[in-house]
């Protein structure tokens, strides 16, 4: 019940859209006034009567719009729905009182339509019209009309045949699409430079394309194509703009004999000075040698696999909770060029992966050691970098030999190695207890492995490092082996097998072991970050010695990171990410340190936080290391959609290795991270030769 009003009850007040029904109570003798009609209805039909006369020129309108000498007549008070109109009813110019204004922007079919608007709401536009309704919107300041437009082109299929056109009005009337059309162009550019579209761009547009790093897939040449049309298109008004353009081309990327025979001797690039110095720097750094043909390869280091970080706020509000999360990218930094490219995703993520390259197959091998131990077989992946082809083979122990544990992985002399752990099962079938670890040549095919050699027997602490010289020789070094793993003391060895000959060499006499081996020339060098001693092992003298000098130093001072990847190509060490000791937040940073030069730079950072991630030194085809890292190009077309995955499902194959083919996206990994010097002392204890002995052969 409402409240009385002069001695009156409200018996109901109901409301149907908007109908308003007022009733009062029965016994009163004279009825309240009820509230009838149809505001929406009544609404309508007086927004259609004004507007059949704006369209039939009736002399009721009190205005005339002069747009070419062709009359619209309309209605102050709709006119001034809108700034434009409003600010000339506002101004007390002739305008107002001679009712009449002459407009000189716009088509009249453009201008009929939006006084329509404004007077309906609602406009009828196509891809023909779209072009000059924003024009006359965007000079009536119209917003909803403009609004309007926006969301027709959102509705168009951009193509290359288009998206010039569109990305034109969208800037030129400001237009918040125009950043998705921005990029569909930058994504699709090679092909719309043939368009004719192409040559109405604007000088800063062209400088911008020029100039924008991440367009690394457009060819230079093509770009340099590009100009020459663009300028000729205009010449008496662009050849002022081509010395600029020209140069900010990079020659460098552009065949020799191209420079040479046809850049050069092109009449624009001749008439200006500044053209032919830059061409003569380029011909000087090609005499020099200080820039080479280009090969059609790319030195390059990959970061492949690891750990990203995701923060969640914990259930108090009070500390973050941090998750690391394996990741399946394949990240490659092109060392001449310091930046970042994508390759085709791993086939799925792995936490705890071992990479290598083969250069003579141009192959790279992976495997994900997350679980670390195996029954008796497990699968390898390999991608193919000519064909862009993730494909997996199936590595399997030889007979009587089980539970194995890959250590490393490493492609040499145009095969495949493996340093495996495994447990030998004698011929009366009892199954030896003690781990023993083989270098293994790796079959593709549907083979077993072939065992190379024997080289230790280990137990659970025992840790191994390998690596390749003049892609001829595997090293491996490894600590605290032997049976019992309480023992005192260390016991290392250190083994040189020649590929070639298929023979073993011991060395293990004055060999040390520490967290980093790297090979440098004709030496492989021994010690960890910081270090103020390391110990050489030569090939040409065939001894290791102790060498009282920091080899390698922190890059910071204090160096609070764990979990880094580390590579040397020979001249540099590189390092890639980690996680901070306090913060525990993965990094990605990027250093490089000059062994000549002895001092560390920052390079490019990591496209994305990493740690624990696989590295490699590659050489990737040209046609795979063109895209940058933000690469407009990959958005339309990705990676991974430009590979082709023909693998076995990492998922179990029989029942009995359920455990072995997961999926480690939502595992949780423990840092068990030990401290670089935990096993490492400066001097080396006395040898433990008494393994030496294998007792099964």
């Amino acid at each position: 019940m409402f409240p009385a009003i002069h001695g009156l009850e409200w018996k109901t007040c109901r409301i149907f859209d908007d109908i308003v029904f007022v009733d009062r109570l029965d016994n009163m003798e004279n009825p309240f006034p009820r509230t009838m009609g149809n505001r929406s209805v009544h609404a309508m039909s007086l927004q259609l009567h004004l507007h059949d006369q704006m369209q039939s020129n009736s002399d009721l309108c009190d205005v005339v719009l002069v747009v070419d000498q062709v009359e619209i007549r309309a209605h102050w008070s709709v006119l001034v729905m809108c700034p434009y109109f409003q600010s000339l009813y506002d101004s007390g110019l002739k305008e107002k009182i001679s009712g009449k204004i002459h407009l000189h922007i716009g088509k009249v079919p453009a201008v009929r339509s939006a006084i329509s608007f404004l007077y309906t709401g609602v406009a009828e536009i196509s891809y023909e019209t779209v072009k000059d309704i924003l024009e006359v919107a965007d000079y009536f300041q119209i917003a909803e009309l403009k609004s309007c437009c926006q969301n027709y082109l959102e509705s168009v299929t951009m193509t290359v045949e288009n998206c010039v056109q569109m990305c034109l009005l969208c800037s030129l009337y400001n237009l918040e699409f125009y950043n998705k059309v921005f990029e569909f162009l930058r994504g699709h550019l090679p092909d719309i430079m043939q368009q004719e579209d192409a040559l109405t761009l604007t000088s800063e547009s062209v400088m911008s394309l020029l100039t924008d790093v991440t367009l690394s897939y457009v060819e230079q040449k093509q770009f340099y194509e590009f100009i020459i049309k663009w300028v000729e298109f205009d010449l008496k008004n662009r050849e002022v703009f081509f010395p600029d353009l020209f140069c900010s081309l990079d020659l460098k990327r552009i065949p020799r004999d191209v420079l040479e025979k046809e850049i050069e001797n092109y009449p624009l690039v001749k008439k200006e000075e500044s053209c032919q110095v830059h061409v003569l720097n380029v011909k000087m750094k090609y005499i020099t040698g200080l820039i080479k043909e280009d090969d059609g390869v790319r030195e390059a280091i990959l970061v492949a696999g690891g750990c990203s970080q995701v923060m969640f706020e914990s259930i108090f509000h009070v500390y973050p909770f941090r998750e690391s999360l394996a990741v399946n990218s394949v990240l490659g930094y092109i060392l001449a060029e310091d930046r970042w490219i994508e390759l085709a995703p791993l086939p799925y993520q792995m936490r705890q992966a071992i990479m290598t390259f083969c250069p003579k197959k141009n192959c790279l091998y992976i495997y994900d050691n997350g679980h670390l131990t195996f029954s008796s077989k497990v699968y390898i992946y390999k991608f193919d970098l000519k064909e862009s082809k993730w494909s997996s083979f199936l590595f399997e122990l030889p007979e009587n030999h089980i539970s194995g544990n890959l250590h490393t992985i490493l492609a040499c002399a145009g095969k495949l190695y493996a340093i495996v752990s495994c447990h030998v099962i004698q011929k009366c079938g009892q199954i030896v207890q003690q781990w023993s670890t083989f270098l293994m040549e790796v079959k593709e095919d549907v083979s077993k492995c072939d065992i190379k050699q024997y080289l230790f027997q280990r137990n659970e602490n025992t840790n191994v490092m390998a690596c390749t010289m003049q892609d001829r020789k595997i090293c491996i070094l490894a600590n605290k082996v032997g049976v019992n793993p309480k023992r005192r003391g260390k016991s290392i060895k250190f083994f040189v097998y020649d590929t070639v000959t298929n023979r073993k060499y011991d060395h293990t006499k004055g060999a040390f072991w520490d967290t980093l081996m790297i090979p440098v020339g004709d030496e492989v060098v021994v010690t960890r970050m910081g270090k103020f001693s390391c110990m050489k092992y030569s090939f040409t003298t065939r001894k290791w010695r102790h060498i009282k000098e920091q080899f390698l130093p922190f890059p910071t001072h204090p160096f609070e990171s764990t979990e880094y990847s580390t590579i040397s190509d020979g001249n540099n060490f590189y390092v890639f990410g980690g996680k901070g000791f306090k913060s525990l937040e993965s990094s990605s940073a990027t250093m490089c340190y000059n062994f000549i030069e002895k001092e560390w730079k920052t390079l490019q950072e990591l496209p994305q936080p990493l740690r624990q991630s696989a590295t490699c030194l590659v050489q990737l085809p040209s046609k795979l290391s063109k895209c940058h890292i933000k690469c407009p190009h990959c958005i339309f077309s990705p990676s991974r959609s430009r590979a082709t995955y023909d693998i076995h499902d990492h998922e179990r194959d029989d029942d009995d290795d359920d455990d072995e083919f997961d999926d480690y996206s939502g595992y949780t990994y423990e840092d068990d991270y030990a401290s670089a010097g935990l096993w490492s002392d400066d001097i080396p204890d006395d040898l433990d030769d008494e393994d030496d002995d294998y007792w099964l052969y």
